[in-house]
């Protein structure tokens, strides 16, 4: 018995070409194309080629994808990746409403808020946001979440002037270091700050396997 749809292709059978796990997401969007051709108002193939033209980095597509079929996708939240594609496309206010209109706030959610506080120099908030992730958050994202909490008090200190609150976070990988460092720069103490950026260089280097002879200037400025 042949399968239901054009040329008797089947849905199924073309969820089945899962190219996306391989990461030939160029290949996974062909597909997906094909499924949305028997139904345009499929949910979970709008998702999915949404998910795709992410990850070919074509932002203003997927989020026409989003607002085009808004009414069908109404019960399958894309409020992140709408307000990641508003973000990535430098439209940092409305990334803003997406995120805080949003029903339900996931962790990947709160991450970008966070991101978008900072871009907005909401300082205050952005440090509540992160913190709140840092002790909450159960997953293999820990250290990335405190980078980006020391970036902030980097921020703080720097361009409002505010001594950073001291929250326990330990140096230990080049981006905490430089980060530390910029905020005691931000406070005068610069002594201290050239001690810390040494130890960055140093955890740069050793990170990328090199002795410090061999991690060159050019190296170091990229990774900082």
């Amino acid at each position: 018995m042949a399968s239901g749809g054009r040329g008797g292709v089947s849905v199924p059978a073309l969820w089945s070409e899962r190219y996306g796990q391989n990461g030939d997401f160029t290949r996974a969007l062909k597909t997906v194309s094909k499924i949305l051709q028997i139904n345009k108002d499929d949910v979970t193939a709008l998702h999915c080629k949404v998910v795709c033209l992410i990850q070919n980095a074509s932002f203003k597509e997927a989020l026409n994808v989003i607002n085009t079929h808004t009414k069908v996708l109404a019960n399958n939240s894309l409020s992140f990746e709408k307000a990641y594609c508003e973000y990535r496309l430098n439209r940092i206010e409305n990334a803003l409403k997406t995120i805080e209109s949003a029903n339900q706030q996931t962790d990947k959610l709160k991450e970008l808020y966070g991101q978008v506080l900072y871009r907005l120099e909401r300082y205050d908030e952005c440090l509540a946001v992160y913190g709140d992730l840092v002790r909450n958050s159960q997953d293999d994202y820990d250290e990335e979440r405190k980078t980006n909490l020391s970036a902030v008090l980097a921020a703080q200190s720097n361009w409002e002037k505010v001594v950073p609150e001291n929250l326990g976070l330990q140096e230990g990988t080049h981006e905490l270091c430089y980060n530390t460092a910029c905020a005691l720069i931000g406070q005068g103490q610069l002594n201290q700050a050239m001690k810390i950026l040494q130890k960055a260089e140093d955890l740069l280097c050793k990170f990328n396997g090199k002795t410090n002879q061999k991690c060159t200037t050019t190296q170091i400025s990229v990774s900082f």
